[in-house]
């Protein structure tokens, strides 16, 4: 039975609380004479840090002050796991994965795609001496929640026209059953981030987003054993195809456009 993030932070609190405290004794070891904010990221700071049998990394998000030109190999030394796009330390015997920039103001912070907005919003400041970055917090949650209500109208837009009559029946002429099943995955997939706009939340990377769903407040009745019939297909069938756009309707769209319908009042 699949266990959803909020089981596993229940399971793991312990462990969670003591990695909270590695992360900060190994910040306290480092030079921040040039670091404006330190974030604890990833699944430590979401509550749900499950390693396995390969492991696991405590994520750090490190910004510099501005105008300072520190690199991670001067605070860290070298990079001791190059197939990881950050750069990854080990300190008493625990890993830690550092994405290391500039700082991120809100100019800054809009620019980011969803999965690193994501990121950042669902982080814990672990250092942040002037309050730089937490003074800009109500601000970033602001432009979320605006940036929120616009993604949520502009893929209800998408979906109708993806499952609409006209584009349906482009392919239903060509008896292409195929490609009415692959937009209606597209649908499915807008509709997954619609769940999160309508929790003003940014969408998670696509390779988590379905999984952390699960988790959301604001969900449609029997989301989870629902979603899961969705997601199942027979590739190409016909009937399959109705089966499948009759439950997205009554399920996932119709929840998401009673939702937007309150937002708008």
């Amino acid at each position: 039975m699949m266990k959803d993030k909020n089981q596993i932070i229940e399971q793991q609190k312990n462990f969670i609380s003591e990695s909270k405290q590695k992360a900060l004794d190994f910040i306290s070891k480092i030079d921040k004479t040039e670091i404006e904010t330190i974030l604890l990221s990833g699944s430590v700071a979401r509550g749900d840090f499950f390693p396995g049998k390969y492991g696991g990394m405590i994520d750090l998000i490190m910004m510099r002050k501005s105008g300072s030109r520190i690199s991670p190999e001067d605070l860290f030394g070298e990079n001791q796991d190059p197939g990881i796009p950050y750069h990854c330390v080990c300190s008493g015997g625990d890993w830690f994965a550092i994405l290391f920039s500039d700082f991120t103001d809100i100019e800054k912070f809009q620019m980011l795609d969803e999965a690193r907005k994501s990121a950042i919003m669902e982080s814990i400041i672990l250092f942040d001496k002037t309050w730089k970055y937490g003074g800009q917090l109500e601000r970033i949650n602001e432009i979320t929640r605006e940036y929120c209500r616009n993604e949520l109208n502009n893929n209800i837009e998408y979906i109708k026209y993806l499952i609409s009559d006209y584009k349906k029946d482009r392919w239903y002429r060509r008896g292409a059953f195929f490609q009415l099943h692959e937009n209606l995955n597209t649908a499915i997939n807008a509709g997954i981030k619609c769940l999160f706009y309508i929790n003003n939340l940014y969408p998670h990377a696509e390779d988590r987003r379905l999984y952390y769903s699960f988790s959301l407040k604001e969900l449609p009745e029997n989301y989870r054993e629902k979603i899961l019939d969705l997601k199942s297909q027979t590739a190409g069938d016909e009937k399959d195809y109705f089966r499948r756009e009759e439950i997205f309707r009554k399920v996932l769209l119709n929840f998401i456009e009673k939702k937007h319908n309150q937002h708008q009042d």
